[in-house]
């Protein structure tokens, strides 16, 4: 007599369930081994406060399947390393570009590097100025009693913008701290101006 698909099922549904589980387990196995050709993303390698500028024992790189990776995630320790963190992180979350604050400006300079704010007495004199431009800040003498003189040399551009009304334009100069000092002082009693050049180049 010949025995039912139903009934085949019903008298045998603990070895089949067991085989499903089996399926299953090797599945779940295969995608695990999966993950190893996955993407690399970076993470936390302990508790970090918020504000650290991440150092590379602060970070650690992790392998993981392409449909866990966040978007924009950090994907090599140099583009973690130095920055910092917008907020504190728990050990193991993963860093994206929202978890990080951008690269200050002094990045790449030399060690003491730091960054002072000039206001040029002429807005017109901005117009020559560019981002990298490499300057002297020399000093002019609003009563004309004493001669020009030249503060700094070859300090870089770091950014310039205007100043709202006539009292001049402000540029941002990286500088060692010695001449941020005199270049304050010698702000507080002549007009500054600049002379674009490069180093090792004619002035233009």
């Amino acid at each position: 007599m010949r025995t039912s698909l139903p009934r085949l099922v019903l008298e045998h549904r603990r070895t089949l369930a067991a085989l499903l589980a089996g399926i299953a387990v090797l599945a779940g196995l295969s995608s695990v081994r999966g993950s190893t050709d996955g993407p690399v993303v970076i993470s936390a390698a302990r508790d970090l406060p918020s504000g650290r500028s991440l150092t590379a024992a602060d970070v650690r790189s992790v392998r993981l399947t392409d449909t866990t990776v966040p978007r924009a995630a950090l994907t090599s320790v140099s583009q973690a390393v130095g920055r910092r963190l917008a907020g504190g992180m728990r050990q193991g979350e993963l860093l994206t570009d929202r978890r990080v604050l951008g690269r200050g400006p002094l990045e790449g300079r030399a060690a003491g590097s730091v960054l002072t704010t000039i206001r040029l007495g002429d807005a017109d004199g901005l117009g020559a100025v560019r981002v990298g431009d490499e300057v002297d800040v020399v000093a002019v003498d609003p009563e004309r009693q004493d001669a020009a003189r030249v503060v700094a040399r070859q300090l870089e551009v770091l950014a310039t913008r205007e100043t709202d009304g006539s009292d001049g334009a402000l540029v941002d100069l990286a500088a060692t701290e010695e001449g941020a000092l005199d270049l304050a002082e010698a702000g507080l009693r002549s007009r500054l101006t600049v002379l674009v050049s490069t180093a090792g180049q004619a002035p233009r």
